[in-house]
């Protein structure tokens, strides 16, 4: 964690999500029949390309556990698949609101939908699996969920070519989408896959060290004897029918983004208080920091 090629990378996300931000609040153009309800599309699709990455990382990681039993790969796998539960998550509390706006309604059961939720739940259940015992037949039938989870994720891909959906068609490289979205929506793809990235880089550190303080403990033992809150919605009254729109739109546009924040710093708040609980216990057992 204390390399400083880290160090550098982390500064470049933070102006690349600072400058993400700017384009999507500032720069970007209101849609035409949504407004600013709309740009909380700029943090949607961004965080399910970086969940995408980061599932595929995981199966990735999963099948060379499988095949090596690494301790590297099993490390990888937690932390990809973690993170990109978090990422995921932020899918499935920023499309509600936007499609509350949208479509009146906060969901529908369409494919895109139904197998994003699937997605979602296959990979909290690796999690959980994954962390209900620290033995290798554990992590051995939580690289094979993870596998068998991966099989979803062409199928969210394509379920909106495949069946009829309320959920928009892909849009990027298309003319459905003006030029100025797609080059504001690209920045913050790149931003968002590269935050995901560094916050799995991180959570990967501190799985191997928790891989290590696990070994000590086993040694000694031998040798001796995340509910997630989300914000309340708002109930909006208006009275000028344009205004009212307006600011509908506008407050919508706030409350994702509100609600996509608070996912992604209490997440890293608790990893950060995972760290100090970590650093702790490995000193205690007399494991020296890297």
């Amino acid at each position: 964690m204390k390399s400083p090629f880290f160090y550098l990378l982390l500064v470049v996300n933070v102006v690349l999500l600072g400058w993400g931000t700017y384009q999507a609040l500032v720069v970007a153009p209101p849609e035409i029949t949504m407004g600013d309800a709309q740009r909380i599309f700029y943090y949607h699709v961004p965080a399910a390309t970086a969940a995408s990455i980061l599932f595929g990382i995981n199966f990735l990681a999963s099948v060379w556990y499988l095949v090596s039993r690494n301790a590297v790969a099993d490390a990888l796998a937690v932390a990809c698949a973690e993170v990109g539960v978090v990422f995921f998550g932020v899918v499935l509390v920023s499309g509600p609101i936007w499609a509350r706006y949208a479509w009146g309604t906060f969901w529908v059961w369409d494919a895109r939908l139904t197998t994003s939720l699937i997605l979602w739940l296959l990979y909290v259940s690796y999690l959980v699996l994954r962390n209900s015992s620290e033995s290798g037949s554990t992590s051995v039938l939580a690289a094979s969920l993870a596998v068998f989870a991966a099989m979803d994720m062409p199928i969210v891909y394509m379920a909106n070519r495949w069946f009829p959906t309320q959920h928009p068609q892909p849009m990027i490289g298309t003319p459905n989408l003006d030029h100025n979205m797609q080059t504001v929506l690209l920045w913050n793809m790149a931003a968002f896959c590269m935050f995901g990235v560094m916050i799995s880089w991180f959570r990967y550190g501190i799985e191997r060290t928790k891989q290590k303080i696990d070994q000590l403990h086993i040694q000694k033992a031998t040798a001796g004897s995340p509910a997630m809150a989300l914000p309340a919605l708002l109930l909006f009254q208006m009275d000028d029918k344009l205004l009212r729109e307006k600011a509908v739109q506008h407050q919508y546009m706030v409350i994702g983004y509100v609600a996509v924040w608070t996912i992604y710093i209490g997440y890293l708040l608790f990893l950060l208080v995972k760290l100090q609980k970590m650093k702790r216990e490995a000193a205690s057992l007399g494991l020296k920091e890297n």
